[in-house]
Formats: structure tokens, C-alpha cells, sequence
């Protein structure tokens, strides 16, 4: 039955303020002590400017400089050398703060002032001193989830940015209700090395095959006793390290090639921590990657023993480990049936015989099995676990095949927990990435208030969907997911479509700026992204999911969201509100993108808007 929905704008945030500054004497910047200021001269006004900021950066370093003076004399390192590197990790941000002010100008003579008030260079050590906590903040949230990859990166980028902070030696944070306030440059190392500490790897499994000189090494990576949910690492080949691998659900791998890899008798592993390869994400945490010094944590590092070249039989995946178990989550027909074609396309898979399984697909489901498989080397993990199956109206989902996905261009490797969903035919219709354990857990463990079992695995499957669908580049879905009226809201703007059929309708007598950004024109802006980037991908992070009151099928769900692609990223935070009246056909009505939180740390969510 169509639902007719009033969708009304409660937040105000958007709106900004602009206030005209009165304008300042030289003498009064000079001569006032609110100021700092550098003043440079050139043959042009560009020049004049650029040698004014220089001598303006040089003075910020004299001003802060005695802040770093005990850190140095600690590590006997140069105060006056660390305290330019560090400024200069602020350097961007004081261009785009400090002003310009030509203070003479004669023939080829240019001489230019930039100043920067004191209240405001403290309010560039409060933005970052506040994205410290926010870092921390987002990697406590990250642990409890066992997204270890993501706390330690967290935490790790939190140091790092302390040690740019004039006030490294003042700042601190609670971490639980038990503890008391505790200084980060002491807390933030002693959570990192507890992770490491609590983080125990091990071999599940050997697939060795001597006649190829290959041998594959299964690892199982878990957090005190329970898989990790991601977690990124290197291992050496005996050779060279190995490209970095991003391991999912407790599932890793170390692949070896050639002889001499053979007469290993240990694995050594490098958990990462620092993430500079994502730092692109972050500009400041970039420019403290490129100019400061970054701390080193040993414990890093595992070495774990490899069984004999006769593998305890309980280690080898050989035939046996091919064998498909299922686990039931309600009541699902033709099962038989499933399983064998399931079966079937994993070994087609792992002989790259693909087309042998092209009638167990429908036309769009071989599509993305083409796009997601084929285009690079796929090996499929040992199904040593149970899988789960799952019926959804007149659909059929196999959850969780552990498949490790590699590119020819691409530098790194990744594991995903792969999702087949089949349709009434029980042919292949749509695949998809897993959304991680503790995610998908948040969902199901919910109460049946918030729905039925049916309803949480069409929430799950959306939200897996909506992932895939950037990662796979399926403009097509995304433009078939979105209401053709979808309320669009851009950084700190806002469009609302026009009303159809009475969905929208404008209320209240606040004037709320926006931009004319329609659902074609979003999707228009997409397929340029899609078209001009060899590669897209998001990953999700601290996903909040709520339901509106009463008995409609509509939720919220609130997602912290880092993205990647080829030419781009950034990192900020998506709401989604989708109505799954329609458990075939869910609809978006409205998504809302914000770089920041909001002044009181909120981002936009069910409680933003009133639906009637």
C-alpha cells in the first residue's frame, strides 16, 4: 500500500552567519599585541605575499616554540627545527586564516603585511585539539566493535596530530566511567599496545602444493577470543614484504610463490597501524605524516611458527575444506538446491572456469558477478565456517562466503565475506559485500519492536547492497533505490524536491537556503565519478540504526563514511532514511552528507525530520 509521507526540515544548522570585520591599521597590528604578523616585499604583490606568510609561519614557530621545549630535551631532538616542522603542518590552514594587507607599493617595489589575530591562531589549536578527541572518540567505538583496524588507525592518527599540538603535555580524555581524565600522549600508546597485546593470531590452515610451489597459510585473527572485524597487514615472503592485506571476520591469508618461501619456519607479520596510505583522507594528519617524526610500536610485529612440510592433518584444506555447511535462519525452501549451485560456482571460481556456471545467474546477476569476480585474481578461503542462509519474501541469500580479492593495479589486497542472493528461480540475482559481525549483530540482536527477523535481514541487505553498489559502480541500482522526490542535502545545504503525488510538502516559515540538486542531477554527478575513476570504494564505520514510532517500516540509519576512489577522498558522515514498506523495492527519501558533526556533536537523523 503507498504511504504518503510530510517530511519537515527541524534543524536550522545550514543557515550561516556572515559578519563584516572592521578593518585594522598596520600601526594597530604592530603595535596592539593581538596580532602576530609577518611582513614580506617583492617585485609583485604575489611575491610581497608569499614571502609576508613565510616570515608570518617563522614568527607562529617563535611564538610556540618554548611549548615543545621539554618534549625535545626527552628525546634530544632540536626544539627549534621540531617547532618549524610542526608549524608547518599548519601552514595550509593559516593561509586560508591569515589576512593580506599591502601596506606600500612603488615601481617594482611591493611590500605586503599577513596577520593573524591570537584568538584566532587558538582557534586553529582548538579545531585540532577538538579532531584529537573526535579521533579518539571514533576509535573507543571502533574497539568495542572490533574493528581493530579502524581503532588502531584512530588512535594512531590521534598521536600523531598530538604531537603537532602546542598543548601535547595538557591534553587528556576519560576513556570509561571507571577511570578518571588521563593524558592522551600516555594513554593513546598504552591503548595501542594493549591491542596488540589482545591481539592473537594463529593458523587455521595450510593448502600446500609443491608442484606448483605455491603454498597458501589461513590465518584466524582474533581480539581477546572473537574474530576482528578488519584489520589490515603485511607479511614477508622470505623474499620481500608482501603487499598489504585487509582481513575481514577473523579471516586472513599469507601466500607464498617459489622455492625458497618453502623452507620457512616462521611467518612474520606486521599488523598496520599507521595507515598512510588513507591519510588523503585528512589533510592535517597528512601534513604531520610529511614533516614530524612519527612514533614506532614494536609490538607490531608477530612471529608465528609454521607447521613441518607434512602439515598436521587438521591444518590441511584439502578436498574436505570445499564442503558447504549451512545455518538456517527461518524457513527456507528448496535448500538442496541452493547449496549445490552455491557449491557450484565456488569451484568454478576456484578453477577460473567461470562460464561453466553462467545459467546459475540471471542476466544482472552475471553482470556483477563479472564485474566482481573476473576483473581480478579471486581465491576463495576454506569454508571451514557455517554459512547462513536466509529468506526474504520470495528470495533466497547465502551469507558470507570469505573470498580475498586482488587487482593487477592495485597495491593492496582485501578480504570480504561475499553475499549471493538468489531470486524466485533460485538463480543468482544480485551480489554483495557483508556488512561487518558486529554490525550486522547490532541489527539482528534488536527487539522485536524495531521488526521481524525478515525485516532486519532486508535492512542488512540493503545496507550491503548500497555499499556493493558504489564499490561495483551500479548507477543503475542507485538511481532505482532513490524516491524520485528524495530530500537531497549537500555538505551545509539543502534541496527538497518538489512535492508529487503530495510525498513533500514545505512547512513551517523558515527561509532554508539550497541548491537545485534533484535526484537526476545527483545521479548525473555520479556516473562523472563513475566514469572518471578507475576505481570507487566506501567503508562504513559506527553505524546507528533506529526505526520510527509506530508501524511503519521506515529507518534511520546514521553511518560515519570513508571514501576512496581514484582522483578523491573524504571522510564525513551519511544519514539515510529509507522506507522498507516495500521489503522488494526499498526507497530512500532522504540522505543527508556532512563533513563535520554538528556544533553539539550530533549528525542529522530520524529526529531532524517529522513524517507523517
Amino acid at each position: 500500500m503507498k504511504k504518503s509521507l510530510l517530511i519537515l526540515i527541524l534543524t536550522t544548522c545550514f543557515l550561516q552567519a556572515f559578519t563584516q570585520n572592521r578593518p585594522v591599521s598596520p600601526e594597530e597590528i604592530q603595535n596592539s599585541g593581538n596580532y602576530i604578523f609577518g611582513i614580506g616585499e617583492g617585485s609583485n604583490f604575489d611575491e610581497a605575499d608569499k614571502n609576508a606568510l613565510d616570515h608570518l609561519i617563522s614568527q607562529i614557530s617563535v611564538q610556540v616554540e618554548s611549548y615543545f621545549e621539554d618534549f625535545m630535551s626527552e628525546t634530544n631532538g632540536n626544539v627549534n627545527q621540531y617547532t618549524k616542522s610542526v608549524v608547518k603542518t599548519y601552514s595550509k590552514i593559516t593561509l586560508q586564516e591569515a589576512k593580506s594587507l599591502q601596506i606600500e607599493e612603488k615601481r617594482n617595489s611591493f611590500k605586503v603585511m599577513r596577520y593573524i589575530s591570537n584568538a584566532d591562531l587558538e582557534g586553529i589549536f582548538e579545531s585540532r585539539r577538538q579532531k584529537i578527541i573526535d579521533y579518539v572518540k571514533t576509535g573507543i567505538n571502533a574497539e568495542k566493535d572490533l574493528r581493530i583496524g579502524d581503532a588502531l588507525r584512530n588512535y594512531y592518527w590521534a598521536l600523531v596530530l598530538l604531537n603537532s599540538h602546542k598543548d601535547h603535555d595538557k591534553i587528556s580524555f576519560r576513556f570509561d566511567e571507571n577511570s578518571g581524565e588521563q593524558l592522551l600522549m600516555t594513554a593513546l600508546p598504552d591503548n595501542m599496545n594493549r591491542i596488540f597485546t589482545r591481539l592473537q593470531i594463529s593458523v587455521s590452515g595450510i593448502d600446500s602444493k609443491p608442484g606448483d610451489k605455491y603454498k597458501a597459510v589461513f590465518l584466524d585473527l582474533k581480539y581477546d577470543g572473537k574474530p576482528v572485524d578488519n584489520l589490515d597487514y603485511t607479511f614477508w615472503t622470505g623474499n620481500s614484504k608482501s603487499c598489504q592485506i585487509g582481513a575481514r571476520s577473523g579471516k586472513g591469508i599469507a601466500e607464498f610463490f617459489g622455492e625458497t618461501e618453502f623452507q620457512l619456519t616462521s611467518l612474520k607479520i606486521n599488523v598496520e597501524y599507521s595507515y598512510q596510505n588513507k591519510t588523503s583522507i585528512d589533510l592535517d594528519v597528512r601534513d604531520v605524516f610529511e614533516n614530524i617524526k612519527l612514533p614506532y610500536f614494536e609490538r607490531s610485529v608477530y612471529r608465528i611458527e609454521l607447521p613441518a612440510e607434512a602439515p598436521d592433518e587438521r591444518l590441511s584444506v584439502g578436498a574436505n575444506s570445499s564442503k558447504i555447511t549451512f545455518e538456517k535462519i527461518n524457513k527456507v525452501e528448496k535448500e538442496r538446491k541452493v547449496r549445490k549451485n552455491v557449491q557450484e560456482v565456488v569451484e568454478a571460481i576456484r578453477s577460473r572456469h567461470f562460464e561453466v556456471v553462467a545459467d546459475k545467474f540471471t542476466p544482472a546477476g552475471w553482470e556483477m558477478f563479472n564485474t566482481l569476480i573476473s576483473s581480478g585474481n579471486v581465491k576463495v578461503l576454506p569454508l571451514i565456517d557455517t554459512l547462513k542462509i536466509v529468506t526474504i519474501d520470495s528470495t533466497v541469500i547465502v551469507r558470507s562466503v570469505p573470498m580475498k580479492f586482488s587487482y593487477q593495479n592495485n597495491k593492496r589486497e582485501f578480504i570480504e565475506q561475499v553475499n549471493f542472493t538468489f531470486n524466485h528461480d533460485l538463480k543468482i540475482d544480485a551480489i554483495s559485500f557483508s556488512i561487518g559481525d558486529k554490525s550486522l549483530a547490532d541489527i539482528v540482536d534488536k527487539g522485536e519492536r524495531f521488526g521481524t527477523v525478515e525485516d532486519k535481514y532486508v535492512l542488512i541487505s540493503f545496507l550491503e547492497n548500497y555499499k556493493t553498489a558504489y564499490c561495483l559502480k551500479r548507477l543503475d541500482y542507485i538511481e532505482e533505490i532513490f524516491a524520485d522526490n528524495a530530500l537531497i542535502i549537500v555538505g551545509h545545504l539543502v534541496k527538497e524536491a518538489e512535492p508529487i503525488d503530495g510525498m513533500y510538502a514545505r512547512a513551517g516559515s523558515k527561509k532554508v537556503e539550497y541548491i537545485e540538486l534533484s535526484k537526476m542531477e545527483y545521479i548525473s554527478r555520479l556516473r562523472k565519478v563513475f566514469n572518471s575513476n578507475e576505481f570507487v570504494n566506501i567503508h562504513f564505520e559506527d553505524n546507528i540504526v533506529k526505526r520510527l514510532n509506530g508501524d511503519s517500516k521506515i529507518y534511520g540509519i546514521q553511518l560515519k563514511q570513508d571514501y576512496t576512489s581514484t582522483s578523491y577522498a573524504d571522510k564525513g558522515y551519511l544519514f539515510l532514511m529509507i522506507d522498507l514498506n516495500d521489503s522488494i523495492n526499498p526507497k530512500i527519501y532522504v540522505r543527508t552528507w556532512q563533513p563535520e558533526k554538528n556544533e553539539d556533536g550530533s549528525i542529522f537523523g530520524l529526529s531532524d525530520f517529522s513524517i507523517h
